[in-house]
């Protein structure tokens, strides 16, 4: 049975390091989505195992 973790983050700075970090712990990124008004952005990475 695959497992799925959606993870947000609020900097596209940050995209690499959280994908780095979850693919070092077996996870897969699945999707990826970015969503905003103005200048008020969010990133949701989601993640899948198995």
């Amino acid at each position: 049975m695959k497992e799925y973790i959606c993870v947000q983050t609020n900097q596209h700075k940050k995209i690499a390091e959280v994908i780095q970090e979850y693919l070092v712990n077996g996870w897969h990124l699945h999707t990826y989505q970015a969503t905003g008004f103005g200048t008020a952005f969010r990133h949701f990475l989601l993640f899948e195992r198995g």
